[in-house]
């Protein structure tokens, strides 16, 4: 239902095939119109050969990993996966790297948890938030036997989030669904929606017929402005790699996407002088780049942080100058422009063309987004 709902709200299906056949799994993927209670939706099903591999955590985590999709959608795959494994390690009494999934391993739950973090790739989602998820009751059958709803795994999973219980006598919220809900959110459900400029819904259809509320599940897109993003701030203590190693770790990190990255000196035990690498990096993607930042320089450890950032609205703009194009950084809170910043690699550029001091592209790129701003928006401050 979750993939159903992002494709219907516009990832292309034959885009989340292609990066799913990265993945060296059988499968194929079909769609179809669904009415439920009046409403359209998609249904989208995984055929795949008989048969259920049962994978472990590992096993699945290296499938990810080793298929090359974008960072973001193989971070908060491995994420729902870790959840998941961490959960049935509690329910079970095993250690999560050791946790051998049943249902969860066959080829349709992968493609499933896969394919929706691809989805949210191609529709450039950064953030999501989501309502309390909700628990039915009632009795379902698992690999192990019948089990009370909501099942132990879910409530593991869960442990720590508000939800809400209804009277339905269904699962309402498998532990599949769980873990990939908490990947996306950290775990943070809230009815309480950010502002955004709405850009696109989608309705995901599931096959039980519910009593007390539809079978759907709803993805709303859209584009915020000046919001509050949580993100981890990955933190590790070098004092055995060179500088060419910490500097190319560093530029992995960024181009794996951590929006930042940096080094800071600092003095260790008995006086030795060393590095902190930092990064900050999306909460679904932490473990998969603490991962990296450790392969990058040997650090044994990183330190996790929970940390949080108000992110001002950005956009480029390109303006004209009698020797060339420069494109110039906007930025604006609740819809007024607070600061104009020429790019660095244009100006830099223009620059080495013309012979131009740097300062003096930066100030005539300033004087063109002037000329060119609309008339409804703030002067913004001059920024560099």
């Amino acid at each position: 239902m979750t993939l159903a709902s992002l494709v219907a709200a516009g990832a292309s299906p034959g885009e989340v095939t292609a990066a799913l056949r990265r993945l060296d799994v059988p499968f194929e993927l079909s769609t179809e119109g669904a009415e439920v209670n009046g409403v359209g939706a998609l249904r989208v099903t995984v055929h795949h050969p008989e048969g259920h591999a049962h994978r472990g955590f590992r096993a699945i985590r290296a499938l990810i990993e080793g298929a090359g999709l974008p960072a973001r959608a193989a971070g908060r795959a491995v994420e729902a996966f870790r959840r998941l494994a961490v959960a049935e390690g509690a329910v079970h009494g095993v250690d999560p790297e050791e946790v051998t999934f049943h249902e969860v391993g066959a080829v349709d739950s992968i493609v499933d948890v896969v394919g929706s973090c691809v989805a949210l790739e191609l529709l450039g989602v950064s953030s999501v938030t989501c309502g309390p998820l909700p628990m039915g009751t009632g009795v379902v059958r698992a690999a192990h036997g019948n089990l009370p709803v909501p099942g132990p795994a879910t409530l593991e999973v869960l442990k720590g989030s508000r939800v809400r219980w209804t009277e339905e006598t269904r699962e309402t919220t498998t532990p599949t669904g769980a873990s990939l809900m908490a990947a996306f959110t950290g775990g943070r459900f809230t009815d309480a929606a950010p502002p955004m400029t709405l850009l696109s819904v989608g309705y995901g259809a599931g096959r039980a017929r519910f009593e007390h509320a539809p079978n759907l599940l709803r993805a709303v897109v859209g584009e915020l402005e000046g919001y509050a993003e949580a993100l981890t701030l990955l933190e590790a203590n070098v004092d055995d790699a060179t500088g060419e190693i910490l500097g190319a770790a560093v530029e992995r990190l960024l181009a794996a996407g951590a929006p930042d990255a940096w080094l800071e000196p600092i003095v260790m035990k008995r006086g030795r002088g060393a590095y902190k690498i930092c990064a900050l990096v999306p909460r679904t993607a932490a473990e998969t780049l603490a991962r990296l930042l450790m392969r990058e320089t040997g650090a044994l450890g990183v330190r996790h942080l929970g940390v949080g950032r108000t992110v001002a609205e950005r956009r480029h703009v390109v303006v004209e100058l009698p020797y060339g194009r420069c494109r110039v950084k906007v930025g604006s809170l609740d819809g007024e422009d607070f600061v104009a910043a020429p790019e660095y690699a244009d100006a830099s550029r223009l620059a080495t063309e013309t012979g131009l001091p740097l300062a003096e592209i930066y100030a005539d790129a300033r004087v063109a987004y002037e000329k060119e701003r609309p008339a409804d928006k703030r002067k913004p401050t001059a920024g560099s």
